[in-house]
């Protein structure tokens, strides 16, 4: 079922017996497995053996604190746990309801988490269909027979996991890097041919900033440097393209098992900025507050359909009602999915994403989106990171706030960088998206996929201001 060609390592052969001996107690009782390791080869070695046993695995961070994982154990309501090498727990069975309403095609599921920065833990449920979905569309869209991935990302994110499928299902190679000694080295082994690496926008920035002529000229050598995550911003952009780097900026999430847009390198070189076409498997629309479709080039909700789409949420969704309904079966794969992002598509049926919903702030009756005030503060070249936030006003409603890590190497004088900031954005931006505080730290608290801890940051500002920090 899962040709690769790792089967021909005594090693991998022997990881895979020994696991499956281990996991074997758990098949056929429906219970589910919360699996939380550091070691990439023992998670993915995981996901194939429980999807041969039958057993619905649901990933977690290695890195989570304890009221993290009590909440993830909470969530789940039994079952087994295998954290960094210790298996424990008891056989209770998942959620009877949920089994009933996930499809047999679709069994078993896989449980990827999402929105646990500062929020609840809870996991997009999967299949290997659904990821299937994804790595075939990816195959199709770049046009290669084999997927060669280099992974710097944990597999319990999408964006790693999708790397280790797609080059199981091609026959590629897939090999795993360490992110702290590809940063640091001054050269990389060339990659081989028609190779795939995926990055966020603050590891591609890390890499650039003092880019090393031995890595910048191994990352020339990969088909596509997938960057996604989060947006890039002109800068990056501009030297990237100047470096002649092959990026595929893209367009996707954890529900939708990774991209449902990218755009290929080719055009990102003639200086197309957008996030590339939909994916074969995917459909993308713009629609309005009120579900209605938009022209192109109009702004509203980015509205998705994608062989690949999740079957919905968990335990969250469980929690409400019983039935297929509340796991989003009917609605995710009938109606589709709106993420909560802005968006338009251009005439030739190019994304452009302009931010999150939740993330539009309202000034004194005017709109802003703090990605595009971000993005403008970074193209000032003053700062190596930055976070744009609303937060309440008694006589704006909410006004915008900069929290930025000063560029290193300037003078640390607030008031000098702050009215070098405000001389670029008067150039660029009208003054009601200008930030009316701004607020100096020494580092933006990011996880490896570069997410804002978003709760973390806007309490800390608040407070740093003496104002609450719920939206008014």
């Amino acid at each position: 079922m899962f040709p690769n060609p790792c089967c021909h390592s005594v090693t991998w052969r022997e990881r895979l017996s020994g696991l499956e001996e281990q996991l074997r107690p758990l098949a056929e009782k429906t219970a589910p497995l919360l699996l939380a390791d550091s070691d990439p080869l023992q998670v993915w070695a995981a996901v194939l053996t429980c999807q041969k046993l039958g057993i619905p695995l649901f990933l977690g961070n290695p890195k989570w604190g304890e009221r993290e994982w009590a909440q993830a154990v909470a969530g789940l309501g039994g079952g087994w746990r295998w954290r960094q090498g210790r298996l424990e727990g008891d056989p209770s069975p998942l959620n009877p309801s949920l089994r009933e309403a996930v499809p047999g095609s679709h069994w078993p599921l896989i449980g990827i988490p999402t929105g646990g920065s500062g929020g609840q833990v809870k996991w997009a449920i999967h299949s290997w269909r659904t990821l299937s979905a994804s790595a075939k569309a990816h195959q199709q869209h770049f046009g290669v027979d084999c997927v060669h991935s280099y992974c710097l990302l944990p597999l319990h994110h999408i964006s790693g996991l999708m790397q280790a499928v797609r080059s199981w299902l091609t026959g590629g190679q897939w090999i795993v890097w360490d992110w702290k000694r590809q940063q640091q080295a001054e050269a990389w082994d060339p990659p081989l041919p028609g190779s795939f690496l995926s990055l966020v926008p603050t590891q591609l920035q890390r890499l650039l900033l003092n880019p090393q002529p031995g890595v910048v000229e191994s990352l020339r050598q990969f088909r596509a440097i997938l960057v996604g995550g989060g947006p890039t911003w002109p800068s990056l952009r501009q030297q990237a393209r100047q470096l002649h780097l092959p990026l595929a900026l893209t367009y996707g999430m954890t529900e939708t098992a990774s991209q449902v847009c990218t755009l290929l390198p080719e055009a990102f070189w003639q200086g197309n900025d957008s996030l590339g076409r939909p994916l074969p498997h995917a459909t993308l629309q713009i629609r309005s507050e009120q579900g209605d479709p938009l022209p192109s080039d109009a702004v509203g909700f980015i509205h998705i359909r994608a062989k690949s789409l999740a079957l919905g949420h968990y335990p969250q969704a469980a929690l409400r009602v019983s039935g297929a309904e509340h796991f989003g079966l009917r609605q995710w794969h009938q109606q589709g999915f709106t993420p909560g992002d802005w968006g338009y598509l251009d005439s030739q049926g190019h994304l452009f994403w302009l931010g999150r919903a939740d993330d539009l702030i309202l000034t004194g009756g005017e709109k802003v989106m703090a990605a595009e005030v971000e993005g403008e503060v970074r193209a000032s070249g003053w700062v190596d990171d930055v976070w744009v936030l609303g937060l309440p006003d008694a006589e704006w409603g909410q006004q915008v706030v900069a929290v930025v890590v000063p560029k290193t190497g300037l003078p640390a004088i607030p008031q000098e960088l702050e009215m070098h900031l405000k001389q670029h954005l008067s150039r660029q931006l009208s003054p009601f998206k200008h930030p009316k505080r701004w607020l100096w730290c020494t580092g933006i608290p990011r996880n490896l996929q570069g997410k804002v801890n978003r709760q973390q940051l806007r309490q800390w500002a608040a407070q740093q201001l003496g104002i609450s920090p719920q939206v008014s």
